[in-house]
């Protein structure tokens, strides 16, 4: 059993680019959730997770790097890990990060429950279609 090689897999294929959407709107809200004077002081970062506090703290260029790095990074790794593995991985960063958005979105936004349904209703409707492409084919 090889555990690193470029996935055929159509599904995880697709999936990638959901995990990799909701990746990087979780990242917008982090920056758009940082406060004026953040941009003047970035010492001044709102941030709960220690890691992404640490790079924030450190300005947007060395945040903005390791993000994208980051982003890359998972997404290779999703898409040379053996199936399991890459569908285990990639649902594991696509839900920490729903959460991360999601949690933006409500208590630092105040969209209100609305605006996470909705969010919750579009990210099960491209899951929905990438699965669904999948037994399309078969």
């Amino acid at each position: 059993m090889t555990y690193f090689q470029h996935s055929t897999e159509d599904i995880i294929r697709r999936l990638r680019w959901v995990m990799l959407l909701v990746m990087l709107i979780d990242t917008a809200c982090t920056l758009a959730g940082q406060p004026p004077a953040y941009w003047h002081d970035p010492s001044k970062a709102n941030e709960i997770e220690p890691v992404v506090r640490f790079l924030l703290v450190r300005g947007v260029l060395p945040f903005a790097v390791a993000a994208l790095l980051y982003l890359g990074g998972v997404f290779y790794l999703v898409s040379v890990a053996a199936a399991r593995i890459a569908l285990t991985i990639l649902f594991a960063f696509l839900l920490a990060h729903f959460w991360g958005a999601t949690s933006w979105l409500l208590y630092h936004f105040h969209y209100g429950v609305r605006c996470q349904n909705a969010f919750e209703i579009a990210v099960a409707a491209l899951i929905t279609l990438a699965l669904g492409c999948e037994r399309a084919k078969t």
